[in-house]
């Protein structure tokens, strides 16, 4: 088989760059056409350049048997590279479900083999008849029910991420999921409370600590993710100033549920928050609280220094740190206890963020507080902000017909 004539071409998926495709001079395994892909070139000269370098690779490199890359291949590396990475367990588990799947369709496939029209039509088999899994106390397992748009697209980024991996080392000429097309999926719906809700669990959890004393505060106060407020130290807060250090977070295997302590995805120029007096006054009563409790298991023994459960500042009466899975179940139950609509942790994060804009507070302080960007809270939070559209409407309009009077 011999090369094709090829010219870089513009990338009609991505206007502005440039794209080159040849047919190599060595066929697959099989017998059939082998192509080298790269896209992402942002001058026609540049493409022109790759392309030259690409085809004298292709006319000098003798593929060898084991150049022969598999789908399973490249699945097990992205898997393995992530996990070297440090990635979060809950991340790592989401990509070893990805590569499962991709596995029992394609493991044995050469992965130059797999095309987009592959991918397109399993994405529409999976929308139709894919089995839904779920993870349970007794393991993972499988329902007759179709997967999900959103779960079909989770499975479609991490393929994606996996191949591009591929192409980054050398290993892979193109990326087959870069031209695949993903289900639409709808925007996902978020549960919050309002002001006056808040205040009604906060009273509620007055009367009925969450967990241990202080701990709802928190969690309504900082508008913190879960595992972050559990992670807080005793060290991490300053009473005297009114303030936290959001450094850590605690997280539990998705599989074997044992807990570690993790850096949390906050940036450290955002990771000091202030805290309201009443919550400080809250965190005085834990830390005597806390400090009655050691006296009582003294005897028994508190967790020693070292471990994930030393120096945290909500924890079981024993010193033992609290499951973040056990938190979600607790908050859930208070506010049905409480008479409100069921919420979780999470929940309770998007009701302060959903608060806070509408009282005005700008969209950067409000990010830095979450620990996300500017970008992100506007895209997540814009059933809020467009009461700050109509806001300037007034206030510009009325400029204007005042200056006219």
């Amino acid at each position: 088989m011999r090369s094709t004539a090829a010219t870089p071409k513009k990338d009609p998926r991505r206007p502005g760059e440039w794209l080159f495709v040849f047919d190599s001079v060595h066929p697959t395994a099989s017998g059939g056409r082998r192509q080298v892909y790269r896209r992402g070139f942002k001058t026609k000269a540049a493409a022109q350049e790759a392309l030259d370098k690409a085809r004298r690779h292709d006319k000098t490199h003798v593929p060898s048997a084991g150049d022969e890359l598999t789908v399973t291949d490249v699945l097990a590396d992205f898997v393995r590279t992530k996990r070297l990475a440090g990635k979060a367990p809950n991340t790592v588990a989401q990509y070893e479900w990805a590569a499962g799947l991709a596995k029992a369709r394609w493991g044995g496939w050469p992965a130059d083999s797999l095309t987009s029209e592959v991918l397109d039509a399993a994405y529409e088999e999976m929308l139709r008849s894919g089995r839904r899994q779920h993870r349970g106390k007794a393991g993972t397992t499988a329902t007759g029910r179709p997967m999900s748009a959103r779960s079909v697209e989770a499975f479609h980024k991490s393929l994606k991420a996996a191949f591009q991996l591929a192409v980054d080392k050398g290993r892979l000429d193109r990326n087959p999921a870069a031209l695949a097309t993903p289900p639409a999926v709808s925007e996902q719906v978020r549960h919050w409370w309002t002001p006056e809700q808040v205040g009604t669990f906060l009273a509620y959890v007055a009367d009925h600590p969450c967990v241990t004393v202080g701990l709802g505060e928190m969690l309504v106060d900082t508008g913190g993710r879960r595992g972050e407020v559990l992670g807080l130290r005793w060290s991490d807060i300053d009473l005297d100033a009114g303030t936290a250090t959001v450094v850590q977070q605690l997280v539990a295997d998705i599989g074997t549920k044992q807990l570690t302590l993790r850096p949390t995805k906050r940036p450290r120029s955002r990771s000091v928050i202030g805290l309201h007096p009443d919550t400080i006054s809250s965190l005085r009563r834990r830390k005597s609280q806390q400090a009655e409790e050691k006296l009582l298991m003294s005897r028994r023994g508190w967790p020693a220094k070292g471990t994930i459960h030393s120096g945290l500042v909500f924890t079981w009466p024993d010193g033992r740190a609290i499951h973040p899975d056990v938190l979600t179940r607790t908050v859930e139950k208070m506010s049905v206890a409480a008479g409100l609509p069921r919420l979780t942790p999470h929940g309770l994060r998007h009701s302060f963020a959903t608060a806070a804009l509408s009282a005005r507070v700008p969209i950067e302080v409000v990010a830095a507080r979450l620990g996300n960007t500017p970008r992100m809270v506007q895209e997540v939070y814009q059933h809020v902000i467009p009461a700050d559209d109509h806001a300037a409407a007034q206030l510009v309009g009325d400029l204007y017909r005042q200056r006219s009077a």
